[in-house]
């Protein structure tokens, strides 16, 4: 076996890279080391361009193994491992929101990163499965802005002056902190953020970003000796080439009603989907032969010009708001049903949102048996996405990554104000229901579960609200020091994709 391995120390323990032959099919692997946790990256190219799709095909899977807890788990009747648990998909979701804004999204080569923890011990793998990413992608022969580094940041207490932060805590540090957040990064900046906390202060959550940045910068440094001694020479992917004459038409047809359609003083992106059907309509028509998916992705530039043009440089949103302007909001406690236990109902704009809430005993607890996490679960909430909220025909049945990636962010951001079994023993479910979606369902999902949690009599610490904001920034600027950009608060339609 050729072998070859590199050293550093964060977080007071030895973080250890190990390239060798061992996966020797893909564009690149690593093994991972931090304590006694080991995870296995790796990445693959398709030779490829896959045309006829209409964006960039990445996927990530993080393999749970259960030989890495050292024990024979699932069932009596099952003893392979089967479907991704609920934390295999949050830890999977966490490396791609790091990994995919650093890709060119005009990539159609399809491109799978595989994590597997090959061991486990006291320290989470998911932050080692970030940085193994990133070394197993920069250190390949596939075009991508990295490296790109991830450290989790614990508060155990509040300090009066100073506060003791532990970088890449162990499960027992984590347990029962004030604050825990995870950041991805690069260049002394921020591209990942994730973060549970009982009520703080805005500094207090700064500093840990900042020394979430210091540690982040370290490991940068690492991966970035490494790339340097055995970084392949990237290669280079073919993109969908725009002629001359099908730009000639979409300034012709298009371009003079662009600003029009998306800048339509109504919430929602019915006048941009109308425009773009008008587009595709005579891109077709004119260019019976081309590629309707490049036409589909140059339309989708241009509103995404218009969009960041208008907010930064016009102090102008899509549908009409101010930059801190909420859409117009209603709420109901109860009065569904006498049968459900609470229910609570919370619309922002075109945004509505239905949970219901069902009181259990302590028997009726969530069991969990998995390669990470063990015991039982009393505080659940479920979010549910049916295709009908979007005005969409879909399949229903089963929860899809993003339903558990929407349900898992609300769930945290209550589970602080739960009340602990000794105040409250009772198992508590609740169910979000989306029932129509303009932006931020998820964040809807956390205000309908506090209306349902009070109906139920449920005595939480605190109600909680949530909301989504965006970051327009103008990334041709020179200046990096000083970039313009606009913060939005409450996004919706068009500001939630672009």
């Amino acid at each position: 076996m050729d072998k070859k391995t590199f050293s550093t120390e964060i977080g007071g323990k030895t973080l250890t890279a190990e390239f060798s032959d061992l996966a020797n099919q893909t564009n690149s692997s690593v093994l991972l080391r931090y304590g006694e946790t080991i995870v296995f990256a790796t990445v693959v190219m398709s030779k490829t361009r896959r045309d006829g799709m209409s964006f960039f095909p990445l996927v990530v899977d993080y393999e749970e193994k259960f030989y890495a807890a050292g024990a024979i788990l699932g069932s009596r009747f099952m003893r392979r491992e089967g479907r991704p648990s609920e934390d295999a998909i949050l830890a999977g979701r966490v490396i791609d929101r790091t990994i995919r804004p650093l890709f060119d999204q005009s990539i159609r080569n399809e491109i799978q990163v595989v994590t597997t923890i090959l061991s486990i011990g006291e320290d989470d793998p998911d932050i080692i499965a970030v940085n193994a990413t990133s070394l197993a992608i920069a250190t390949s022969d596939i075009p991508w802005g990295g490296p790109v580094s991830c450290v989790r940041v614990v508060l155990r207490e509040i300090g009066a002056e100073t506060q003791d932060f532990i970088v890449n805590p162990t499960y027992k540090e984590r347990d029962g902190a004030t604050l825990e957040i995870t950041v991805s990064g690069k260049d002394g900046k921020i591209n990942m953020v994730e973060a549970g906390a009982k009520e703080l202060s805005e500094n207090i959550a700064g500093d840990a970003m900042e020394r979430a940045i210091k540690e982040i910068e370290k490991i940068q440094e690492f991966q970035k000796n490494i790339i340097k001694e055995i970084g392949k020479e990237k290669t280079q992917i073919g993109k969908g080439i725009f002629s001359d004459e099908e730009i000639e038409l979409f300034k012709k047809e298009i371009l003079p009603k662009l600003e029009g359609a998306v800048m339509s003083g109504v919430a929602g992106k019915e006048s941009i989907s109308l425009l773009g059907k008008e587009w595709k309509d005579a891109y077709e028509e004119n260019f019976p032969d081309g590629n309707i998916n490049n036409a589909t992705e140059h339309y989708d530039l241009a509103v995404n010009d218009v969009l960041h043009d208008m907010a930064i440089n016009h102090d102008k949103r899509a549908d009409g708001r101010t930059f801190k302007e909420l859409r117009d909001l209603y709420a109901n406690a109860g009065g569904v049903s006498p049968i459900l236990h609470g229910s609570g109902i919370f619309y922002r704009g075109g945004t509505h949102i239905l949970s219901v809430l069902t009181l259990g005993g302590p028997s009726d607890a969530l069991t969990e048996n998995g390669m990470e996490t063990k015991g039982d679960k009393r505080f659940i909430h479920h979010y549910n996405f049916p295709p009908y909220s979007a005005g969409e025909t879909g399949r229903m049945g089963g929860a899809n990554r993003r339903m558990i990636g929407h349900g898992a962010l609300a769930e945290r951001a209550l589970s602080y104000v739960i009340p602990d079994k000794e105040t409250f023993p009772y198992t508590i479910r609740i169910v979000s229901e989306s029932m129509a979606s303009n932006g931020s369902t998820s964040m809807g999902a956390v205000c309908g579960s506090t209306l349902a949690l009070m109906d139920a009599g449920v005595p939480i610490k605190a109600p909680v609200a949530g909301i989504a904001m965006g970051l327009m920034m103008d990334i041709t600027q020179e200046n990096t020091e000083n970039i313009k950009y606009k913060i939005l608060t409450d996004t919706q339609g068009p500001e939630d994709e672009h």
